[in-house]
């Protein structure tokens, strides 16, 4: 880019949250260098937490788990609309649906883009059906249109190159997201009791292994009565794969579990655990939570998964386990629990060591800048 010329980039995703909480720090940059950056996504609680930063935010009301080809089409025009008017420079386009209308939209005006795909969740497992089919085919169109696909995890780069959506010279690979490692950091909390903690934090909805941490969590009780299971996260009742607000009460009437709602910072909660579980069988892009934890030197529990995998090595930084197994994950849990306290601090200090060489945002960021001056 040159120095002295400024520009319009927009950012679009299907929510003001994740702009907020995983693409910060290059909003940021970006208008540091005098760039103009406008976010695109539907409004939600993070929409005025962007704006109060300084950033331009742009409604669009978008369907996340429709179908409707008449509902989508409309979806398709209202991009190309936004871009037809806002005339920007450059796109970034995350999540499926903005990836694909975004991309299509992008090139109707002329506007070259990017899309991220941050976890391919349910994608591959539509593939068989019409709308499945349907949009295998849209996003091969998409991977045509636009500059670069760019993925979180080597697993989802190998099943695009696969299926032909994107060809080899526009698919890159990236270390996540990354994340602020200044911000994620131990500050020297102090326990103040005996009891062990083990964290669950996350969307609350089965596929990220919720149901598993609930009965590995019952198997323990039976054998420990020192130990404490928690679960941060919000309850989304429109995603048809969410647990319930009345299954969680349940499972805290009955001691199972101790729910402690939604956050907006995540650091206090891991602070005071022992251990991050997270037996997620999603599909998951790179899963910014597990490197939050270690890089606050948190010892992780998660699986050997696509997206949980890159961030755990397997008896240094914290344990993998098969998906959906609950007797692994409880005997992964018992090995921590009888683990002598300074091994489970040299856990957390390698989870650092391998966020900070591996995952820091200021790498990610890097990434964007060469990109922008390669096509502008």
């Amino acid at each position: 880019m040159s120095p002295n010329k400024k520009y319009k980039i927009a950012f679009v995703s299907n929510t003001a949250w994740s702009m907020y909480n995983f693409r910060l720090g290059i909003i940021k940059e970006l208008r540091s260098l005098g760039h103009e950056v406008v976010v695109i996504a539907p409004k939600d609680t993070f929409t005025a937490k962007l704006v109060s930063e300084g950033v331009s935010f742009k409604h669009i009301s978008l369907s996340s788990y429709g179908t409707n080809i008449i509902t989508e089409t409309k979806s398709l025009i209202k991009f190309a609309r936004i871009y037809k008017k806002e005339k920007f420079d450059f796109i970034f386009h995350y999540t499926i649906k903005p990836n694909i209308y975004g991309a299509i939209a992008s090139a109707i005006v002329g506007t070259p883009s990017i899309i991220i795909t941050t976890g391919l969740g349910h994608f591959l497992n539509f593939k068989n059906t019409v709308a499945g089919l349907f949009t295998l085919n849209l996003y091969r169109l998409a991977g045509r249109l636009t500059k670069e696909v760019w993925f979180l995890n080597e697993d989802d780069r190998k099943v695009f190159l696969k299926k032909k959506i994107v060809k080899q010279n526009k698919a890159r690979l990236l270390n996540g997201e990354g994340i602020n490692i200044s911000w994620y950091q131990p500050n020297g909390y102090v326990k103040k009791d005996t009891t062990t903690r083990f964290l669950f934090a996350g969307r609350v909805i089965w596929d990220k292994g919720v149901g598993e941490f609930v009965e590995a969590a019952k198997r323990l009780k039976n054998k420990y009565t020192n130990v404490e299971f928690q679960i941060l996260g919000f309850i989304d009742p429109s995603n048809p794969n969410a647990v319930s607000y009345e299954q969680v009460v349940q499972w805290q009437k009955n001691g199972i579990i101790k729910y402690l709602g939604e956050a907006t910072d995540v650091r206090p909660f891991l602070e005071q655990c022992d251990c991050l579980v997270f037996p997620s069988f999603y599909r998951e892009g790179l899963s910014r939570i597990l490197m939050e934890a270690a890089a606050m030197e948190r010892p992780i529990i998660t699986t050997n998964n696509v997206g949980c995998k890159d961030v755990v090595e397997d008896g240094v930084n914290g344990y993998l386990v098969e998906k959906n197994n609950v007797e692994d994950l409880k005997n992964k849990m018992t090995q921590f629990l009888e683990l002598a306290n300074p091994n489970k601090k040299s856990m957390g200090i390698a989870g650092r060591k391998k966020v900070v060489e591996n995952f820091n945002e200021d790498q990610i960021i890097e990434v964007y800048l060469e990109s922008l001056e390669q096509y502008l």
